[in-house]
């Protein structure tokens, strides 16, 4: 039996991952639970999050618990998966869609009040385009945090909060103006979505100009889930890689994704046959 006091990380010139907490190099994981359809191909029981978390919890910074799993699994289950993320210090939020479905049932206060006894750390609020007014927003950043949770900002085009609006890219003033209020509110980053980041061109500085505005610690860029297409999110990560350094944050991760998200900011690259398989991937193929 060898005694070398060698390890797979030395002899394959592996980088180290940097502990948490993490400023820059974020993960964000989205997880479905059991409901899976009709958009997705994975699901994330509790056992299969325990035996995952032992392999690629120190990967991840914060979690996305999708809306529908909040409203249609058990509360202990909820409860169970919450705590396991929590140990492995991962933050588990509830996204934008938990906050609209409260909205418009009136009942943004009493939304935050349950999430909170479930044991959810964050809470994502949006940009809702002057129909809320800044006082009622603020006044339900404050009860979210009186619970003991933190904010997080997601910015939408303008279809993301009323799906009668067209989609226009926005301005770097928009954005910053619409995200400022949630900082002075309490949020500690801000998320901008996939929507938002396809409309505008290798060539706009208006997201490079977010970064520098907030900083890089303080903004994570959405990947397209597999629900809208299959592998965009792929050639979505090398884009953002090129636009804004390998070290941004990302979000919208499926758990099938995450291991392979540290060997590309290396510049590992998939095998030939993805290209064959995906020819929709060719445009990336030598980012």
């Amino acid at each position: 039996m060898s005694k070398t006091k060698n390890s797979i990380s030395k002899v394959f010139d592996l980088n180290a991952i940097e502990p948490k907490p993490r400023t820059k190099s974020q993960l964000w994981l989205k997880d479905v639970g059991f409901d899976e359809g009709p958009w997705y191909h994975e699901r994330m029981g509790l056992r299969e999050l325990e035996d995952f978390l032992e392999v690629a919890g120190n990967r991840i910074d914060h979690v996305k618990i999708a809306t529908m799993q909040v409203l249609g699994h058990p509360k202990e289950w909820l409860e169970r998966k919450n705590d396991l993320y929590k140990k492995h210090s991962i933050e588990p939020y509830l996204d934008h869609g938990y906050f609209i479905k409260a909205f418009k049932k009136g009942k943004v206060n009493e939304a935050i009040d349950v999430a909170a006894d479930l044991g959810f750390s964050a809470m994502e609020f949006m940009n809702t385009f002057g129909d809320i007014p800044e006082n009622q927003i603020k006044a339900w950043c404050n009860h979210a945090i009186k619970n003991g949770m933190n904010i997080i900002y997601e910015h939408h085009p303008e279809s993301g909060w009323d799906k009668t609006k067209k989609n226009t890219p926005a301005t770097l003033k928009q954005i910053v103006e619409s995200a400022e209020p949630f900082f002075e509110y309490g949020a500690f980053s801000m998320l901008i979505d996939h929507e938002e980041i396809e409309l505008h061109d290798s060539k706009s500085d208006v997201l490079t100009g977010v970064l520098e505005h907030f900083g890089k610690n303080k903004v994570a860029f959405e990947v397209t889930s597999p629900k809208e297409a299959e592998v965009r999110w792929y050639s979505d990560i090398l884009n953002y890689f090129e636009l804004f350094g390998t070290d941004c944050n990302l979000t919208n991760i499926m758990p099938s994704q995450v291991m392979l998200i540290d060997p590309l900011r290396s510049g590992e690259r998939p095998a030939e046959i993805l290209f064959d398989k995906y020819p929709e991937l060719i445009s990336v193929k030598d980012k």
